[in-house]
């Protein structure tokens, strides 16, 4: 532990940053350089500090000795995965994603919106006309059915109006699917507001849509409320798309068992994926010291077994496959000391129940690169490199993938540390299980840097920790009511 004296310290970096466009603009495209401009930049610096006598007197007190040049090694690329919908199968393209794909063709399981609620404010009822229309227009194509909502027209847009408006027409109704709200533009005290009503003391699914994002040319607000179909049908249930797993195909499934940390699985017949995020703002008493989930940790898998579909699978999972995103390297030690045992013990709870069990940590904050040469330029590596060697721990059984496209700049990999490992799984069956993972984060119709099952469990608890402060209800548990 490093303690510091306040008097001796001050801040750094640019703290007024957002309120000069200009100079984010610069610092931005500093940023954003690509991979033959950040290897010239990187190689002019080596240079540089080779040439300094300063500096090569103060490397060689250290007893250390820079190269002037890169590491260069090999890595291997992982086979490209078909994307599933229900009537079709497509290899997508390597940088533009499949949103094309399901805002026109039918998902993999559809929910019908038959019995749901609309409120805005009056002064927005111009966009509330627009947006039904528009759902009404796009919904065809995507093999959704969306019914006449019970429309509540509110006199003004405080959040006492929103919450009286919200429970009288809940209180109304016997079964509400979905309840959509448009909010004005900067007003994160109404959303709050009503994600806490509906997540925790009235559990509804609800999607809550800014005005903003409605206005503009008839392309634009036709593209949000395409997205805005796609978020609906998963918080009702509905599956959008899959890849091939050789056992069965993933079905995700979430539960909060607690404000924080939370996860979210994915389940198959014999193998269940577990995702886990701890949101670090949080306001519940969790040792910050480790940042850990020590407190907890029995208590996710005493719950996690029970929301295994007993109707679609017929046995608890053989195997169980933990993300756990959001540990540094000082913490790794910790993890498997104090968080595998507990997982372990928590088997206990059920008789005779000894499943196999794979603990992987996730780590994004990294300061490598990757460049693929191709003849004499450095590009960025295509999706599925994978380097397991050479530039990888001695103590670990770690690797690194990159499973995203990046636009712009370069790319950061991900690197995945196989901390405990009981299910015989090979480096390679957990890489192409980690890829394949990456494909399936519902809210973005590409890859995404980590396992969709971290995706869900940070959104989770980010909502958690940053806007409900409170437990969600249990009875949206196996919904993805955060998304």
């Amino acid at each position: 532990m490093v303690l510091l004296v306040p008097e001796l310290t001050f801040l750094t970096g640019l703290s007024d940053l957002r309120n000069n466009s200009r100079t984010l603009k610069e610092v931005m495209w500093e940023m954003i350089q690509s991979p033959q401009q950040h290897y010239q930049r990187l190689t002019s610096l080596l240079r540089r500090i080779r040439d300094s006598p300063d500096a090569s007197r103060e490397l060689e007190r250290w007893g250390l000795c820079l190269d002037t040049d890169i590491y260069r090694t090999q890595g291997h690329i992982l086979p490209g995965e078909r994307i599933n919908l229900r009537h079709r199968s497509f290899l997508p393209a390597e940088d533009l994603g499949w949103h094309r794909e399901v805002t026109k063709e039918a998902p993999i399981a559809v929910i019908s919106i038959n019995s749901w609620l609309l409120i805005y404010p009056k002064r927005l009822q111009h966009l509330a006309k627009e947006l039904l229309a528009a759902m009404r227009s796009s919904c065809g194509s995507m093999g959704m059915q969306v019914g006449q909502p019970t429309a509540q027209e509110l006199r003004d847009d405080r959040i006492e109006t929103y919450v009286r408006s919200i429970q009288s027409s809940l209180g109304s109704q016997d079964k509400v699917q979905l309840l959509l709200c448009i909010i004005p533009g900067g007003r994160d005290d109404v959303y709050g507001a009503i994600k806490k009503l509906c997540c925790v003391q009235t559990p509804v699914p609800s999607q809550v849509i800014n005005a903003q994002s409605l206005m503009g040319h008839p392309g634009k607000i036709r593209s949000v409320v395409q997205k805005v179909l796609l978020q609906i049908n998963c918080k009702l249930g509905g599956q959008l798309w899959g890849v091939d797993i050789p056992l069965k195909r993933l079905r995700v499934v979430g539960w909060t068992f607690s404000l924080n940390p939370t996860c979210l699985s994915s389940f198959q017949k014999q193998i269940m994926v577990v995702g886990m995020d701890v949101f670090p703002k949080s306001h519940l008493p969790f040792p910050r010291s480790t940042s850990l989930l020590r407190p907890k940790i029995d208590r996710i898998f005493l719950i996690s077994p029970r929301f295994f579909p007993p109707q679609l699978n017929h046995s608890l999972p053989m195997k169980i496959v933990v993300y756990r995103d959001g540990v540094s390297d000082p913490q790794l030690d910790t993890v498997l000391k104090y968080e595998v045992p507990q997982l372990q013990k928590s088997f206990h709870t059920f008789q005779n129940y000894q499943p196999s069990l794979v603990v992987v940590v996730v780590q994004k904050q990294l300061s490598t690169n990757f460049y693929c040469l191709t003849g004499e330029e450095l590009v960025s590596p295509p999706l599925g490199t994978v380097v397991d060697h050479s530039v990888t721990s001695s103590g670990w059984q770690d690797f690194f993938l990159l499973a995203h496209h990046s636009r712009q700049g370069c790319s950061v990999p991900t690197r995945y540390i196989c901390m405990w490992n009981t299910a015989n799984l090979s480096s390679e069956h957990l890489q192409r299980l980690t890829f394949k993972l990456c494909h399936l984060y519902w809210n973005w119709p590409g890859t995404v840097r980590v396992p969709a099952p971290c995706k869900y469990a940070h959104k989770l608890a980010f909502l958690v920790g940053q806007v409900l402060h409170h437990e969600p209800s249990a009875h949206l548990s196996e919904q993805l009511f955060f998304l």
